[in-house]
């Protein structure tokens, strides 16, 4: 949407606020923020929300653009941010997953090509590289094809690297695999953040890998093996690990309820990212699809699967409901849900942080939603989305 002449009255709870606030916008700036007022609001109401838009860090598609497609263009990259926009998103790490070296360097170029543009380039700090250099194995591998998995080899992470213009922000590693460690600290030495994901790591390579410079638990509890050990399994040292910061995926399907409540408790909201690692299936009717090599399954639930497994292929869910379900679910306030999904990632990953409250003389940039207590979980019911003074939604 374009930025509106027109003065707006938005009513809403600024999140962290007890009180309802009347923000006064003129051509996508604030003019004023006061006590919610007898006046009737363009927008909102005194029972609607105001909160920051969200960053988020893994996002591998949505609406059907596929991050993965042989086709990816930068036509497909400005489309997929209009679309993120629209979703109360400004910042997003556009995510490559484990395929062929040839079809990750491509989509390194063209999203590096495509972060020639401003618009974008405000929008995407970097590249999430999620692979190849995973664990082989079933179960920890997730949706990843097996054929494509290898040994880390940093002078293929470099062709990655130089591809993208050097806009890789974070990549994410099985540290158990051979020659692991030795990567980790050379792809440290070139600015970029090493998460561990997708592993079967031991606690004492856990261990050794955070000393080596890693800092992030890429969906934490996800990527694992169905069935593991009670106590010596990749789960609790990485919660009992002060240095990482978990990112989390709150859609109470990857994380049931009482999981993410336990994780986020372990943790501290400090060291909690929540991502949507939504993919282009998002929002498309239940049926059988493919993601990245693989047959999945979209089913009725939304819930996106391997074929013929409960494994999850990826979320549908967009990171507003998310962070709304975890302060459903959690011990979290909304304010606090919202940190992990603005300040938090910003700090882990060396960014400025973008997240600002309403105040006069500074362009509009938050989202204005409604939140329906009435059923089983929370539900997010968006409004209007401004970013930098425009009106995506």
């Amino acid at each position: 949407m374009p930025r509106t002449s027109k003065a707006l009255v938005i009513r809403g709870r600024i999140v962290g606020h007890a009180r309802s606030a009347d923000i006064h916008v003129e051509r996508g700036v604030v003019t004023d923020v006061s006590p919610a007022g007898r006046c009737r609001p363009d927008i909102g109401s005194s029972n609607s929300y105001i909160g920051p838009t969200l960053f988020d860090i893994q996002v591998n598609g949505y609406g059907g653009v596929d991050l993965q497609s042989d086709t990816l263009s930068v036509e497909d990259l400005l489309e997929l941010n209009a679309r993120l926009n629209a979703l109360g998103v400004s910042r997003w790490a556009p995510t490559l997953v484990t395929g062929p070296q040839e079809r990750l360097e491509y989509g390194c170029r063209i999203i590096g090509q495509a972060l020639l543009d401003r618009r974008l380039a405000d929008a995407v700090p970097g590249i999430h590289l999620e692979g190849p250099y995973i664990s082989p194995e079933d179960g920890p591998r997730g949706a990843h094809p097996k054929e494509y998995v290898r040994r880390p080899d940093i002078e293929a992470f470099d062709r990655c690297l130089t591809a993208a213009g050097g806009k890789i922000l974070y990549t994410t590693v099985a540290p158990e695999i051979r020659g692991a460690i030795h990567f980790i600290r050379d792809v440290i030495e070139r600015r970029v953040v090493v998460g561990l994901g997708h592993h079967a790591a031991s606690a004492d390579v856990i261990a050794r890998a955070v000393d080596a410079g890693a800092r992030l638990s890429t969906h934490l509890g996800n990527g694992l093996a169905p069935y593991i050990p009670r106590h010596a399994n990749p789960i609790w040292a990485q919660l009992a690990e002060d240095r990482l910061t978990a990112s989390l995926i709150p859609d109470l399907e990857h994380l049931p309820a009482p999981v993410l409540k336990a994780f986020v408790r372990a943790k501290g909201p400090e060291r909690v990212v929540f991502t949507s690692d939504c993919v282009h299936l998002a929002g498309v009717e239940p049926g059988h699809y493919g993601f990245a090599g693989s047959p999945v399954e979209v089913k009725p639930s939304g819930r996106i699967c391997l074929e013929g497994t409960e494994l999850l292929a990826g979320s549908g869910l967009a990171l507003l409901q998310g962070v709304v379900y975890a302060a459903y679910a959690t011990d979290l306030t909304l304010e606090q849900a919202f940190a992990c999904a603005t300040t938090v990632p910003s700090r882990l990953l060396g960014l400025r942080n973008r997240s600002m409250q309403p105040r006069p003389r500074r362009k509009a940039d938050f989202i204005v939603f409604d939140i329906d207590k009435t059923q089983p979980r929370w539900n997010a019911h968006i409004q209007a989305v401004f970013i930098k003074g425009e009106r995506t939604a």
